[in-house]
């Protein structure tokens, strides 16, 4: 409410500073605190009023405030009004007990603030450490999105540390504004206005972008994608949240193989790139562009591409220590390699039913099979089946002279046996057919069979260029600049 003191607001503050002078008394105590009760008596109702006019308040409801009291009374008090928060803490400086029974003697009592919910904390004012220690206490745990710092009255030491302890622990931070008059260099008690100032966390994201960064590297990609959505609507600048947020969604339909999802996934990537290519170093967006022409060939269902994209995720997983998924990877790899080559090479030939006449003579087929099976140690099932597993299309293309099978020595017994055992450890992992772990020795084993049938394969059916470089193209992004 107005004060009902007789007097304009100007006339009013002019008597404030006759009583801070000493030529005029008013309660007890120093000049000082006289004039910051009459301040409150008198001229605080108008202020508050004024100053909620001027200022862009909080849309949240205020629940803690926490306001620093370096020696006056009054930027605590002006906060509490305009803010009406449910519990106040007060950091005091060793200079300020006066103003901490005034500002308690104001605020505490029927329709304001109960006892329980006024506290008062002293702290060492050069020592950040215990600044924050002290709020940190005083939020016990509590979400700092209901809690503000009010800066306003601490010293230049204490409102530095309260405010790197309020961007530390997300909390809003305010600071009330005064006006000076130009000529007598007087503060305009009337001219004052609540100021929130963003936190540089929330306003550019940095940490929260580390953050996210760290979960899209684990590969948890869509955990990331839904980080990366919160930052970019927070942020000035959600550009790079926002390509971050499409690369994420990418990748993730890529490692699921939601061919479905892909072509969205991919238009989404462009989309960002358009507005967020600037982020990124040129390097990096080459990168992208050549990763998005290839998950633009494996939806639509390239066969020569998801050979290639089998080994990419193996490598993928095999980084993030996955060694399970890592070796099933590479496994499918070998079998895209053998079914798929059949496929090049006798068109209608479909592995998962076979007819044998797109062979040639079947009894000619099923007779080059069994005797490559019987020359093995110990022997594989003579007879070749309706359904190719990898060992028995292996088997198949070394028993038709087929040049993958040359160019990966699978024409020689011993080579065949060879894959056979470097699959057996998948065989029985608890992802295939068993229960026994992978051990990183048996993923690079793995590895190595795949390596080196992905690149005969590529030298038949690829585009000419480098399959390793292809790869280490196409492995996923670790970096957002």
């Amino acid at each position: 409410m107005p004060s009902d003191e007789a007097g304009s607001f100007a006339e009013r503050v002019e008597t404030m500073r006759r009583i801070e002078r000493g030529e005029q008394r008013y309660a007890d105590g120093s000049p000082a605190l006289q004039a910051t009760a009459y301040y409150l008596d008198h001229l605080l109702a108008d202020a508050v009023a004024r100053a909620r006019a001027a200022s862009d308040l909080p849309r949240r409801k205020v629940e803690v405030l926490i306001s620093l009291c370096g020696f006056a009374a009054t930027p605590t008090v002006l906060t509490y009004e305009l803010l009406r928060p449910s519990r106040l803490v007060v950091i005091t400086s060793r200079d300020a007990p006066d103003s901490v029974d005034l500002i308690g003697q104001r605020l505490v009592g029927p329709d304001r603030l109960r006892h329980q919910d006024f506290r008062h904390v002293p702290v060492d004012a050069s020592d950040p450490l215990d600044m924050y220690q002290q709020i940190a206490r005083e939020l016990a745990g509590r979400d700092g999105r209901h809690a503000v710092i009010d800066i306003t009255g601490g010293r230049k030491v204490m409102s530095a540390a309260a405010a790197l302890a309020a961007w530390q622990l997300n909390l809003g931070l305010t600071y009330i504004e005064n006006q000076f008059d130009p000529v007598t260099r007087q503060l305009r008690h009337g001219e004052v206005r609540l100021i929130s100032l963003e936190n540089p966390t929330t306003l550019f994201g940095e940490q929260e972008l580390a953050r996210a960064l760290e979960m899209f590297r684990s590969g948890a990609f869509e955990a990331a994608r839904r980080r990366y959505d919160e930052i970019a609507e927070r942020i000035a600048v959600p550009g790079r949240a926002r390509l971050m947020r499409a690369l994420a969604e990418l990748y993730r339909t890529w490692c699921d193989l939601d061919l479905a999802a892909l072509p969205a996934a991919v238009a989404g990537v462009e989309q960002s790139l358009r507005q967020g290519r600037r982020h990124l170093r040129p390097d990096t967006s080459a990168t992208i562009d050549r990763q998005l022409s290839f998950a633009r060939r494996l939806a639509a269902g390239d066969a020569t591409a998801f050979v290639v994209c089998f080994y990419v995720l193996g490598l993928h997983y095999q980084q993030l220590g996955r060694h399970d998924f890592a070796a099933l990877l590479f496994y499918r790899t070998v079998e895209a390699c053998l079914t798929t080559r059949l496929r090049h090479r006798y068109p209608g030939f479909d592995p998962d039913d076979c007819d044998w006449s797109h062979l040639g003579d079947p009894a000619a087929v099923r007779a080059g099979y069994a005797e490559v099976s019987r020359s093995l140690a110990p022997p594989a099932s003579a007879g070749p089946p309706n359904k190719l597993t990898l060992f028995a299309a292996a088997i198949l293309l070394a028993s038709l002279d087929d040049e993958l099978a040359r160019r990966t020595g699978l024409v020689d017994p011993e080579r065949l046996r060879e894959l056979r055992d470097r699959t057996w450890a998948r065989n029985k992992s608890v992802l295939a057919h068993g229960t026994q772990p992978i051990a990183a020795e048996h993923t690079e084993s793995l590895r190595a069979e795949a390596s080196g049938l992905l690149t005969a394969y590529w030298a038949l059916h690829g585009d000419g260029n480098d399959v390793d470089e292809l790869c280490v193209e196409l492995r996923f992004l670790r970096d957002d600049r």
